[in-house]
């Protein structure tokens, strides 16, 4: 392991034009101490041809077993102290490592998330992290542009959603468990986040100030998602998964919020694929849903919003 060293892995599969503008996205980080790793996962476009006219970056084939599986092969390569992962749809903004890396150092903090916007055609909108205001009770202790999270905090925010999408983080080394959750459809780094917090006392810290953007068109994993796809993969695949793998690891009292949350979006899952029947009409199901949206206290519109979107 190099001290300094951030280890930058990059996730791609079929996104060749995508791909060169994140790479250079990352090599024009001001910060410069820095490895990156392209991880293909079994593109069959022209992906590998034009991450090397690109040139400075370490480039790895492998056969095709999704996004989880291709950050943690990076990360098996990684010789960083540091780790951050770009998703190859996603663009930072040339301070995004050094700012993180100075608040990690500065602070000993185990990971720290920064802020996003979404590009959807020639239209910026702001991350829903920042846009549903989930953010305030998070903000008790600030320096900066920074608001810091206790390891209860930590603990608290990442069993009830997850505000930090792969893009968003640089991850001390060793506080990371196991890796991105390679089971996982969507949720491959709130599994990662999430097992480190229940492993061991987690500190964080989390800026509001936009570092970088994530585009969508359609074909990331979550973003732009029909609400039923998204809610199968996310609600009924990836967090049944947190209260299985984790359920030694929890308090009987989060034991039964995840199930809670399980059984909220089941039936609101039921509710949405009925919604447009004439006798949903007359049961007033619509504004049922309303209201079941509005009081959900996870991932209505995933934050991590590409979690898993390369």
């Amino acid at each position: 392991m190099t001290r300094g060293l951030v280890s930058v892995i990059i996730p791609t599969y079929n996104r060749a034009d995508y791909v060169v503008e994140a790479l250079r996205s990352a090599k024009k980080q001001t910060y410069r101490l820095k490895q990156i790793i392209v991880v293909d996962d079994g593109s069959c476009d022209d992906t590998a041809r034009r991450v090397a006219e690109v040139g400075g970056v370490e480039y790895h084939y492998k056969i095709n077993r999704g996004q989880g599986a291709a950050r943690n092969l990076g990360l098996r390569i990684a010789a960083g102290e540091f780790i951050a992962s770009l998703d190859s749809d996603d663009l930072w903004d040339a301070d995004f490592l050094s700012r993180s890396v100075e608040c990690l150092e500065e602070f000993a903090l185990d990971f720290v998330f920064i802020n996003w916007v979404k590009v959807r055609g020639g239209q910026t909108l702001p991350s829903e992290w920042l846009r549903d205001g989930k953010w305030r009770m998070y903000q008790t202790r600030r320096q900066g542009e920074w608001s810091f999270l206790s390891p209860a905090e930590v603990r608290k925010l990442f069993l009830k959603m997850c505000p930090a999408p792969s893009s968003s983080l640089l991850i001390r080394r060793n506080a990371i468990v196991s890796g991105w959750g390679e089971h996982m459809q969507i949720a491959d780094d709130w599994y990662m986040i999430l097992e480190m917090a229940l492993h061991r006392p987690c500190t964080a810290a989390f800026s509001l100030t936009p570092r970088w953007r994530k585009r969508t068109d359609g074909r990331n994993v979550y973003d732009g998602r029909p609400f039923a796809e998204a809610a199968r993969k996310l609600h009924l695949h990836d967090c049944p998964a947190f209260r299985r793998d984790f359920r030694s690891l929890l308090s009987p009292r989060e034991k039964f919020r995840l199930t809670r949350r399980e059984a909220a979006y089941c039936l609101r899952l039921l509710l949405h694929q009925s919604v447009k029947t004439d006798l949903a009409v007359r049961l007033k199901i619509p504004a049922i849903i309303a209201r079941l949206r509005d009081a959900a206290g996870t991932f209505t519109n995933h934050p991590a919003g590409r979690a898993a979107d390369w």
